[in-house]
């Protein structure tokens, strides 16, 4: 936005809304324009500490154990 367009679109809106009620509402504007900043820094803090996290790692499963105890079945009979 250049100034040229900003000086417009403030000389419309002193007309329209007129210079009373001008300070109000440009603090208003303020206000809202603020917490967006804010809400938007919020959401990039969050994404930005997500993504930086490493992934997480897959823990694998114990292998199974055998018992040494049991003895072997024998090899099924060939008919």
């Amino acid at each position: 936005m250049n100034p040229l367009e900003i000086i417009l679109i403030l000389a419309v809106a002193l007309i329209v809304i007129g210079p009373e009620r001008m300070p109000e509402v440009m603090r208003a504007a303020g206000k809202i324009l603020r917490e967006l900043r804010l809400a938007s820094n919020t959401v990039l803090h969050e994404l930005t500490e997500v993504l930086d996290e490493p992934p997480p790692t897959k823990v694998q499963p114990p292998a199974p154990t055998t018992r040494e105890s049991e003895p072997a079945a024998p090899p099924p009979e060939k008919p």
